[in-house]
């Protein structure tokens, strides 16, 4: 799903979308409320975010449908058809607030959801509701045909999944998630690769040195697994992890000496970019495999600072002297927004920290 700002993406979930959905349900459905259940685009809709919006037309379509919530789904799968997107995460939101006490119905609906977004959210209150039969359901969609099953094994119980509440148990004690992922490490499709790696990057912020100890294991296993490795690692990486570091192969960078780290003439405009330039000698004669990495120190409005790493790039160098340049931006987002004032870069090689130094942000003139 491409990244959108938080104006669109609650758009997405819009008055016309909510019409549409109430006419397609009642031409389906004859005892269908489609007047109480239009009463949600109140007052307070404009104002609502997506995930209120997501959470209020389930509620609403649970309060209108008259018929049964076995006969409800078959009627949502048949309005559904052709959705997709965030709207489609509607309907897994459903489910989840309706389908507690109907456990087959709502596991079997949950798997037709999931193939127009993703049901992911939805399964997080199921494994609430019951660990042990949830994660057996997970089991089974790991080893299924469709992609779409094996990534919502994967995504549905990560343990810090981005816009849901973290799953506190499998924070303390990640074992049955990892059961999970045992059947999924080999696996080549990417949209479930990147699950994967999402969910040993979750694991490695509360368990660093289980996650190494997987990783060991996992790649030199087939398919995608390197990857996953390593893009499972890219917590423990960036924090500069000696064992991670050594893992992939990155050398002691004692040696390496940063001469320079820069950016632009050291004042930035909210609103523009600007080049992060990295200079440093290699003194050793044979390559060696380096990691070069930049860590931006951003002002915040309480006058702290909030830190984070970008990579610049992976080399094999040997000895010489080098030029590396990153280009970042800073335009203001809905995820980060500048201050102006006294901010500072580090260049890191290898994990090392190496060498800062300070610059300004100004206002746009």
């Amino acid at each position: 799903m491409e990244l959108m700002m938080a104006g669109e993406m609650k758009a997405e979930i819009s008055r016309s979308f909510v019409l549409e959905l109430a006419n397609s349900i009642s031409s389906l459905d004859s005892t269908f409320d489609a007047e109480h259940f239009l009463q949600i685009l109140d007052n307070q809709w404009i104002d609502r975010e997506l995930k209120d919006r997501i959470s209020t037309v389930a509620k609403g379509l649970g309060e209108a449908f008259n018929s049964s919530y076995s006969d409800s789904l078959e009627t949502l799968c048949l309005a559904t058809e052709g959705c997709s997107g965030l709207k489609a995460l509607t309907f897994p939101e459903y489910v989840s607030q309706f389908g507690l006490n109907h456990w087959q119905e709502s596991m079997h609906a949950l798997e037709r959801f999931t193939l127009l977004c993703s049901s992911e959210f939805a399964v997080r209150i199921f494994i609430r509701a019951d660990e042990k039969k949830m994660m057996k359901q997970l089991m089974a969609w790991a080893d299924s045909s469709n992609h779409h099953l094996r990534r919502l094994a994967s995504e549905g119980c990560r343990p810090r999944l981005p816009w849901s509440q973290p799953l506190r148990r499998f924070i303390a004690d990640p074992s049955p998630v990892i059961d999970v992922l045992e059947k999924l490490i080999e696996d080549d499709e990417e949209y479930v690769c990147r699950s994967v790696a999402n969910n040993l990057n979750d694991i490695s912020k509360d368990h660093p040195e289980l996650a190494l100890q997987l990783a060991e294991r996992w790649i030199v296993k087939k398919g995608k697994a390197a990857w996953i490795v390593k893009h499972g690692l890219r917590t423990l990486l960036k924090k500069g992890n000696t064992q991670a570091m050594r893992l992939f192969g990155f050398a002691d960078p004692s040696s390496i000496a940063v001469s320079e780290v820069a950016i632009g003439s050291g004042v930035v405009s909210i609103g523009d970019s600007e080049d992060v330039v990295i200079r440093f000698d290699v003194e050793s004669s044979e390559p060696e495999k380096l990691r070069v990495e930049c860590a931006v120190g951003y002002l915040k409005a309480n006058g702290k600072h909030s830190e984070k790493v970008f990579q610049v790039g992976e080399y094999h160098l040997g000895r010489g002297q080098y030029s590396k340049t990153k280009r970042l931006s800073f335009k203001q987002m809905t995820t980060r927004k500048h201050y102006p004032g006294e901010h500072y870069i580090v260049a890191i090689i290898n994990g090392q920290r190496k060498k800062r130094t300070e610059f300004v942000v100004e206002e746009t003139v």
